[in-house]
């Protein structure tokens, strides 16, 4: 196994799942993967940056800075999600007891 090896794995399958059901209403289908310690596919990081470039100019800051803070929002609401999920987790199997 290799770094980015379950993120391509993950790719794959959200190709086989979703493709060809975007493709036939003539539409791009881009999986965005990212690996549970933040490691992206390199098409993932792509069109993350042509989404941040967009932003840049509808927001009038750089593209470095966009691209910057649109990583650390991701990573932040992907962080908070893994959070959430392992914690429901553990409430279910009676590991733990739910934060309030």
């Amino acid at each position: 196994s290799h770094p980015g090896a379950a993120s391509d794995t993950g790719k794959m399958e959200k190709d086989e799942r979703h493709h060809l059901n975007v493709s036939s209403t003539g539409r791009f289908f881009y999986p965005l993967v990212v690996e549970t310690l933040g490691l992206w596919t390199t098409s993932s990081l792509e069109v993350l940056k042509i989404v941040a470039r967009r932003a840049s100019f509808k927001h009038n800051v750089s593209i470095s800075q966009s691209v910057c803070h649109f990583h650390q929002q991701l990573s932040t609401r992907l962080w908070c999600s893994n959070a959430k999920i392992i914690l429901a987790r553990c409430v279910l199997d009676g590991t733990a007891s739910p934060l309030r």
